[in-house]
């Protein structure tokens, strides 16, 4: 089999991994109380957008008090990343590191270039411009869209892939042009 068939095949099951990640994740948020929301993250949407093919995303739920938010995220199409954070900016604008998601991390399986990472934020959690606030200012800025998710890695230290908070379950591969969100 010729390398870049074998390439193209990997990259396939690594979306078809992805995608039934999403779905064990969206039973087990849904299953929860509080409020949703997500991001869809791509090169493109980076300020200046990067020519990566890696692409992810990210939920995030609210618990029944307001205390906590829990997250998944999960790449594809990145061997490692240096950190994966929540930022304060609109849509086009890059700004301040509010929440650290994660340091640096390795995809499990060379083969399978994917990295998931799971965690729970609290006020504590908090830092830059949000430090010492409450975690409702996150959720509010999450409900405005005025924060993103951005991995970073050697190779793009700003940032490889990006994705806009919003309110709402994460856009499938199939659909991530359109405005259509699962449900």
């Amino acid at each position: 089999m010729s390398e870049p068939r074998l390439l193209s095949i990997t990259t396939m099951l690594a979306a078809i991994i992805s995608i039934a990640a999403v779905s064990v994740s969206l039973n087990s948020i849904q299953a929860q109380q509080g409020e949703t929301f997500s991001a869809s993250l791509s090169g493109k949407d980076e300020i200046p957008p990067t020519e990566s093919s890696a692409t992810g995303w990210a939920m995030f739920q609210t618990d029944e008090n307001g205390t906590q938010l829990s997250y998944s995220v999960n790449i594809t199409g990145l061997n490692e990343i240096t950190g994966a954070h929540i930022h304060n900016g609109s849509t086009g604008h890059n700004g301040d590191i509010v929440v650290t998601l994660s340091g640096q991390e390795s995809a499990k399986d060379g083969n399978n270039a994917t990295i998931s990472l799971k965690g729970n934020i609290t006020k504590d959690n908090l830092e830059g411009p949000l430090k010492g606030k409450d975690l409702s200012e996150l959720v509010s800025l999450m409900s405005d869209g005025n924060v993103y998710v951005n991995v970073h890695t050697d190779q793009f230290q700003k940032g490889v892939i990006r994705g806009q908070i919003a309110s709402g379950l994460p856009q499938t591969e199939s659909n991530m042009g359109s405005n259509n969100t699962m449900g």
